[in-house]
């Protein structure tokens, strides 16, 4: 605003200087009138009269400031006062009284007036610039300090806001990698900073229960490879034991009733034992994928044995699976699937009473495998992670989160799928589907 008054006052000193010129020009016209009479010059002193008047009116319209504007007025009065005399004088020219002396006297008092109201319109008008620019340099001064303090408030804000948690976060990450991390403090939950930082506790909190979920898992391999070595010991007792009770049945055989009963009861456990050492040195074996057709009956049987010792008296497991359903599968693979099912489910149902199914039929080129508990069920939001690997609800230490990921893995490796269908406090069942083996299809 201050800029384009400034431009506005500038112009009008430029008009008024023109009008001070003009007034000047009277002045020149009126002394060589009065030292060479000559009409011509007091035709041309009525001529700038005449511009000079016309200058001052549009200036009038534009003057502002009553002091001004009271000097233009006392201007025009003069300026017509003036035009009088030019006239009184034209006249006493033509009556050969040109140099009367009142009339001179009049006439130089008033043009000195004339220049004396255009220098005071002019004066004022340069006093109306400096304070213009003045001010514009006020201006100009306090607003470099607004800059610099708002300058000095972003710097400050940009600084505590963003600069600071930032560097909370890279010392957060570095301590992280050094396993010493400790939680950052959360202020305001709506900033997006102090969300970021959340985030970050979030997440570290997810690496230590994955941590301790790697631990444990680690520890039950561990177990596994003990099992299995002591699987391989037991090989030689067991056999040493079926050895001696097929001799000592062979020797005493239709003596005893009862000792041929003991014994016989003797060599099916041994038997049975046996196979459970087999199954436990298959399962833990380390081995390529080497899908080859098999029965499912046969794999499922495989699992319940295994699993058989675990399931407590107050829950029952059962299967129904149709005869001669034949799956090209990895056996070892899809046992180890098979069982992690069972033990889940098992878990789902403890301490309570409750029941597993395993049934399975034909559809299409498919095999349906359905496992089933009266468990407590799951929620959506469980439901929507249970394949999602290290996700376990269970306490530290009572699960690793990687059973039905494994599940899920092992069924996409055989070209299958899984889908689970739960609601809490009604159950789960998991839905296997299984290419048949081709010239077995329904």
């Amino acid at each position: 605003m201050n800029t384009l008054q400034l431009e506005r006052e500038v112009m009008l000193v430029e008009r008024v200087d023109d009008l001070s010129n003009l007034i000047l020009e009277i002045r020149r016209t009126e002394k060589n009138f009065l030292l060479y009479h000559d009409n011509a010059l007091l035709a041309q002193g009525f001529e700038y009269l005449n511009q000079t008047d016309k200058l001052l009116s549009a200036l009038m319209q534009e003057f502002i400031n009553k002091e001004i504007k009271k000097t233009g007025k006392s201007l025009k009065t003069n300026l017509d006062l003036y035009r009088n005399l030019l006239h009184n004088l034209e006249l006493s020219g033509k009556k050969n009284n040109l140099f009367a002396g009142t009339q001179n006297s009049n006439i130089r008092e008033v043009g000195q007036a004339l220049v004396e109201d255009s220098k005071s319109i002019s004066r004022f008008e340069r006093k109306n610039i400096l304070s213009i620019n003045q001010k514009l340099r006020s201006n100009l001064t306090f607003s470099m300090v607004g800059i610099a303090v708002v300058i000095f408030i972003l710097v400050v804000f940009v600084s505590s806001s963003i600069l600071k948690p930032l560097r909370q976060v890279q010392d957060a990450t570095k301590r992280i990698s050094l396993g010493t991390f400790k939680a950052l403090p959360i202020k305001n939950f709506h900033d997006e900073i102090q969300q970021v930082f959340a985030a970050l506790n979030s997440m570290v909190e997810q690496l230590k229960k994955r941590r301790r979920q790697l631990v444990q898992a680690q520890k039950l391999s561990s177990i596994g490879t003990l099992a299995s070595g002591i699987a391989h010991q037991l090989n030689n007792p067991l056999n040493n034991i079926s050895t001696s009770c097929q001799i000592l049945m062979e020797g005493t055989k239709g003596k005893d009733v009862l000792s041929d009963k003991m014994m016989d009861n003797i060599m099916q456990e041994t038997l049975r034992s046996r196979d459970i050492v087999k199954g436990l040195l298959e399962f833990s074996r380390e081995r390529e994928y080497s899908p080859g057709p098999i029965e499912l009956d046969e794999i499922v049987q495989s699992a319940i044995s295994l699993v058989s010792s675990q399931v407590p008296s107050n829950i029952s497991l059962t299967k129904g699976i149709s005869e001669h359903i034949v799956v090209r599968v990895d056996r070892r693979k899809m046992q180890e699937a098979f069982i992690n099912l069972l033990i889940n489910a098992i878990q789902a149902i403890e301490p309570k009473q409750g029941s597993i199914r395993i049934a399975a039929s034909t559809k299409d080129d498919n095999a349906i495998i359905t496992v089933s508990d009266t468990g407590e069920g799951m929620t959506p939001d469980t439901l929507e992670r249970i394949f999602d690997p290290f996700f376990s609800t269970k306490e530290v230490g009572q699960g690793t989160g990687l059973g039905l990921y494994i599940v899920y893995g092992i069924i996409e490796k055989h070209q299958g799928h899984i889908r689970t269908e739960s609601r809490e406090g009604k159950g789960t069942t998991f839905y296997i589907t299984i290419p048949l083996v081709e010239g077995m299809k329904a």
